[in-house]
């Protein structure tokens, strides 16, 4: 009898704690704290957390932050996994290319929804993915030359590398079926 090969799935913070190894980055900044567990286990020297609700170190939108924050400000990875709407992560999108080191990463979570009820908005089942999807793919198609990468697992983990390019542009959310994404969801999203 053959033994079992079992796989593990990589999280979200896994796959930030991998980056920030490899890329020796120093501060990250999380969009969407919630109640901070997933922050706890993230391994950089320096983090700060956003969110309107909980214990986050400022308690306000990603909106209202990134307005405030001075234009000097830098950090090396930046999570958005805040608001799950397209147009919401769309402009966290823009507003985190700002505020990013030449060498640093975007992360997106939740680009890859379990069902087409759990990417509805608004939130209509327990577990809820949003469209997020829609705003990485639609960043993917309006810049073809922009390094970025996926992983399906823990809901889709979606890796944005700039390379000191500031996305001052609108880009539009990919306007699709969530059908017409999940038959070819692994080319969309970069997998």
């Amino acid at each position: 009898m053959e033994p079992k090969t079992y796989i593990q799935m990589k999280t979200k913070n896994d796959v930030i704690n991998d980056i920030i190894v490899e890329n020796d980055y120093k501060s990250y900044l999380e969009i969407g704290y919630q109640n901070g567990a997933g922050f706890n286990e993230i391994k950089a020297e320096i983090k700060y957390s956003v969110d309107p609700n909980g214990k986050a170190d400022f308690k306000g939108t990603s909106d209202d932050f990134f307005n405030q924050l001075p234009k000097t400000k830098k950090y090396h990875i930046i999570l958005i996994d805040g608001l799950h709407h397209a147009d919401q992560v769309r402009r966290d999108i823009i507003n985190a290319s700002k505020f990013l080191y030449k060498s640093g990463a975007i992360i997106l979570h939740d680009v890859n929804p379990n069902s087409k009820e759990t990417q509805t908005v608004p939130c209509q089942t327990g577990i809820w993915e949003g469209d997020a999807w829609r705003a990485f793919v639609g960043f993917r198609k309006a810049y073809p030359d922009v390094k970025t990468n996926c992983l399906l697992d823990d809901h889709g983990v979606g890796i944005i590398y700039p390379n000191g390019v500031k996305f001052n542009g609108e880009f539009e959310d990919m306007d699709m079926s969530y059908e017409d994404f999940a038959k070819d969801k692994e080319v969309l999203l970069g997998v």
